[in-house]
């Protein structure tokens, strides 16, 4: 008997929330919750979900790689080269470069990692 009344009382209290929210139009998430789900939906790649993912990126990096999972992808009307060595945007001071395996760098990139290493 005990089971059954608490189980009443967690289904009438459910149907009370339920019906307040509705009633002053709130949603049962937090505010957090959905602008966080907005900000990550925003900035969300393929790349994010593949082997080469950055580590600079949000989205890229546990938790909230999990926590994007349900989220749609980001639609990219312009798209922007982005060295994975500098992290810098590659356009017409930073020209891309392609090397022999078929990976694109920054001219700044390379030439920094010449002067340093010797090689590329």
């Amino acid at each position: 008997l005990r089971r059954v009344r608490e189980a009443v009382v967690s289904t009438q209290s459910t149907g009370f929330r339920r019906t307040n929210f509705e009633l002053h139009h709130l949603h049962s998430d937090s505010l957090l919750s959905t602008l966080l789900q907005s900000g990550l939906s925003v900035i969300k790649t393929h790349q994010c979900y593949s082997s080469e993912r950055s580590g600079d990126c949000p989205v890229c990096n546990e938790p909230l790689n999990t926590l994007a999972s349900s989220l749609p992808f980001s639609h990219c009307t312009q798209s922007r080269l982005i060295c994975r060595i500098s992290g810098e945007v590659m356009n017409e001071h930073n020209h891309p470069l392609m090397l022999p395996n078929g990976h694109v760098y920054g001219e700044r990139a390379l030439t920094e990692m010449m002067e340093r290493e010797g090689v590329i």
